[in-house]
């Protein structure tokens, strides 16, 4: 047991947090960790609480690598939002531990050790010391909670008995004093039995308001200053800059297709020779070399599988191989794929194929990376001397570009996530021009075409967004005077599925018969639009009715209501619970958000992580 403990240790440390929140919807936990540079010591105080920043930052590169496991892909827009997501969690776990504090709920050794008996750690299970007959017996874990020496001798199983003690069983407890009393009543119960179960199907007109044409006359100059100077307060920012760039797209070449190519048929050669079977070769290969992380661990194996299951490159090439060969590389939208057919059959008329593949995803290889850098490199160079605009003109393959204004921390326009580039726009050094940068997908250089202090952006700034709105409106009032005036046209014998014209933007339809609550296309689910339907007799046509933006008419057809609730349904339990739990959330979420509000948290996460 000591050896299989040991080996699990490492995994253990890493899901503690996941194991022991699991049962709660109110905390999470961090490690103790080391540091980052900076000058700042603090990511941010809670009610005059400090968070370390040795701590903090290590819990954002525990969650970052987290991202990374089984080799998946991380966008750099994951990677920047985590620690804005750490920090949220962290204020909640401080404020949680201040309400638990306040409410002195405490845990008893018995308490604790029933929460550690009934939440297992994930992957306990499969420890053998832990089963019998190679299933899982609760009787040995609970001996192994039950002999003192381990809590001395696994460092982790204290730490975890301690949060339990300290945070998860005082939180569950806090959990149930919310919940008390938290049970829907019988008529709402009823309520969502009936809309569960009444049915309806009626015609619907829509008149979609993004489709009417704006009438840019009216959206002069003196139209944009009048809603600028009434709305002022909303145009109130922080400090904000716009840059000039230039990207250097990372996209492989003709040659570096040529060296996967060749790569994969040296790959296959090296199947072919090793001695082994073919199939298992290539399966053993597969597990290492395969860029498909799904197939992978599987050898490559995808199964049996239909024509049209794969794109055409793949499937043309997998139902045309004989059994039991390799294929020749073949390109797809997703790489180069060696196809390894190992069986076909007539099932139902149809023919199936099982195979194996190994993926070779194409991205450009590191010759071509430092082609493209030393280009940045070069051009840069020439806008130092030149200036960053002077310095692009004339070149034929480089295109200027700008990201229009944006806030620290914010998502770059036209740009996403650069590591780098919010120290250089509103860090203290001020340099001319970057140096290159990159993330994924491109290599850019920057310069700092304008910043804006904090206060209220100029009329300039925010023009596009004022048009953008007077335009919005617009086409909303036109909309709604369209529909009112079909309103007046249609008679109650009138089917409204006559009523169509794509290019002002109205549809019509008939639905299924459906209950209210279903989700129905082209109107939603739950919406304004069928309990309206499902209000009105049968064959009587609606008035005009808004909703989410657009406008709707419609005809009810058929309508069956409930005659009576069958209280002693199982679903009648499902409902209660499903309305137990909504109820909850909103509770424990009104709560959190009002306590949360007078608190005193100030962050310095925008600082800290601006890339």
């Amino acid at each position: 047991m000591i050896h299989k403990m040991r080996e699990m240790a490492p995994t253990i440390m890493l899901i503690i947090l996941i194991a022991f929140v699991g049962g709660t919807i109110f905390l999470d936990w961090g490690m103790n960790a080391s540091g980052r540079k900076s000058s700042m010591t603090s990511a941010g105080k809670i009610n005059g609480k400090d968070v370390p920043l040795t701590y903090f930052d290590r819990q954002v590169n525990l969650e970052r690598q987290k991202l990374q496991e089984d080799g998946r892909e991380v966008s750099p827009y994951q990677y920047r939002m985590i620690p804005g997501q750490v920090w949220d969690r962290e204020v909640n776990r401080v404020l949680m531990q201040e309400v638990i504090s306040k409410m002195k709920l405490g845990a008893s050794a018995d308490e604790v050790f029933e929460y550690l008996k009934n939440n297992p750690l994930p992957g306990i299970d499969t420890v053998s010391a832990f089963q019998t007959n190679g299933a899982y017996d609760t009787s040995k874990y609970v001996q192994f909670l039950n002999s003192p020496e381990n809590y001395d001798y696994y460092p982790w199983l204290r730490e975890i008995e301690s949060y339990a003690e300290q945070v998860i069983v005082p939180a569950q407890k806090l959990e149930k004093i919310m919940n008390a009393g938290i049970v829907p009543s019988k008529a709402e119960i009823e309520y969502q039995y009936r809309q569960d179960h009444r049915k309806l199907k009626f015609e619907y007109l829509k008149v979609n308001s993004s489709a009417f044409k704006v009438d840019t006359s009216k959206i002069n100059e003196a139209a944009i200053k009048g809603y600028y100077e009434a709305n002022r307060d909303s145009f109130a920012t922080e400090e904000q800059a716009e840059l000039y760039f230039v990207k250097f797209d990372k996209k492989a070449t003709e040659n570096d297709y040529m060296i996967y190519q060749q790569e994969m048929l040296d790959l296959k050669n090296r199947v072919l020779t090793s001695g082994s079977p073919v199939a298992n070769a290539f399966a053993e290969e597969a597990k290492v070399e395969s860029d498909d992380p799904g197939s992978a661990v599987r050898g490559g194996d995808l199964g049996w599988f239909k024509r049209g299951a794969m794109v055409p490159e793949f499937d043309s090439v997998a139902f045309s191989s004989d059994t039991g060969k390799i294929s020749d590389p073949v390109k797809t939208n997703f790489g180069y794929h060696l196809i390894l057919v190992e069986g076909k059959e007539m099932k139902d008329g149809e023919l199936k194929v099982k195979a194996r593949h190994i993926l070779r995803k194409i991205a450009p290889t590191m010759e071509t990376l430092d082609l493209l850098a030393e280009k940045a490199d070069s051009l840069r160079v020439d806008m130092l001397e030149k200036g960053f605009v002077e310095a692009v003109k004339g070149q034929k393959d480089i295109q200027l570009d700008s990201t229009g204004l944006f806030k620290k921390g914010d998502p770059i326009p036209g740009v996403g996530f650069v590591s780098g580039i919010g120290q250089f726009t509103f860090g203290p050094e001020n340099m001319a021009i970057s140096e290159r940068l990159e993330n994924n997908d491109a290599i850019f250089l920057f310069s700092v075409k304008r910043r804006v202090k904090k206060g209220t952006l100029a009329l300039e700034d925010v023009r596009q967004q004022i048009v953008e709105k007077l335009s919005n409106d617009q086409r909303k009032n036109a909309s709604k005077q369209y529909a009112d005036d079909l309103a007046k046209k249609i008679n109650a014998s009138d089917s409204l599925t006559s009523y169509k014209n794509v290019e002002s933007g109205v549809t019509s339809g008939v639905t299924d018969t459906v209950s209210v609550s279903d989700y129905i296309a082209g109107v939603g689910s739950n919406s304004k639009v069928a309990a309206t339907a499902f209000s009105m007799p049968e064959g009587k046509v609606s008035g005009v009715i808004e909703y989410n933006g657009n406008f709707y008419i419609v005809k009810t057809l058929y309508k069956k209501d409930v005659d009576s609730v069958q209280w002693d349904s199982p679903e009648i339990e499902q409902i209660k619970n499903r309305l137990s739990q909504q109820a909850q959330q909103k509770v424990y979420y009104d709560w959190y958000m009002a306590y949360k509000n007078k608190s005193d948290i100030k962050s310095n996460i925008n600082d800290l992580y601006m890339d």
